[in-house]
């Protein structure tokens, strides 16, 4: 466990040392103020203990204790207690079941629904980068495995093309000799 020294301040033992330095941090603030305040103009105290509720400006059992001291202050003062703000606790003291929490319901549903948000997205990502590789896969058989010319076997489809040419053209004039010498022509 912490060192209860530590977590100790102004007779308040706290929970973790981060709670204990803002507690800390509140004392200098209420110290600041009382040192530059005249707490004896009730206009001034009242608009310090409205911007100090405004801005949440004490979270801990301290800051609570001087935001109380203030009303005393005001309703002693002949302030009505009807125009002194109550002090709002941003906490829990009754330990509830989160579990049957209609609050708790809608974080978690709405946590899921963002999740599954993300796994469809994750899963048609997944998808599209499948069906490219196929894709590519499909382009580079057709590519090297194609008849038509490509940028990859212009040169030999072309040479191929020639020689083919170039046979055809000796097969027709062998032909066409053979031709000539039955026919006696030429000679």
């Amino acid at each position: 466990m912490e060192n209860i020294e530590a977590l100790t301040v102004d007779g308040y033992i706290f929970a973790t040392p981060e709670d204990a330095e803002i507690a800390k941090n509140e004392i200098r603030k209420i110290e600041y103020i009382e040192s530059h305040t005249d707490m004896s103009n009730l206009a001034i105290v009242k608009g310090i203990y409205e911007k100090a509720l405004a801005e949440r400006f004490f979270q801990t059992p301290i800051g609570f204790e001087y935001m109380r001291d203030l009303q005393k202050i005001l309703s002693s003062g002949g302030v009505k207690d009807e125009l002194i703000k109550p002090i709002p606790l941003y906490t829990t003291f009754k330990r509830i079941d989160l579990k049957h929490s209609e609050s708790v319901k809608k974080r978690v549903t709405k946590a899921e629904k963002k999740e599954m948000s993300l796994k469809m997205k994750y899963r048609n990502a997944v998808l599209v980068a499948v069906i490219l590789g196929v894709l590519c896969l499909a382009m580079l058989l057709i590519t090297f495995h194609g008849t038509t010319p490509n940028a990859l076997n212009y040169k030999s489809a072309i040479l191929n093309q020639y020689a083919e040419w170039e046979q055809e053209l000796k097969e027709r004039e062998a032909a066409v000799r053979e031709k000539e010498r039955e026919l006696n022509i030429g000679n």
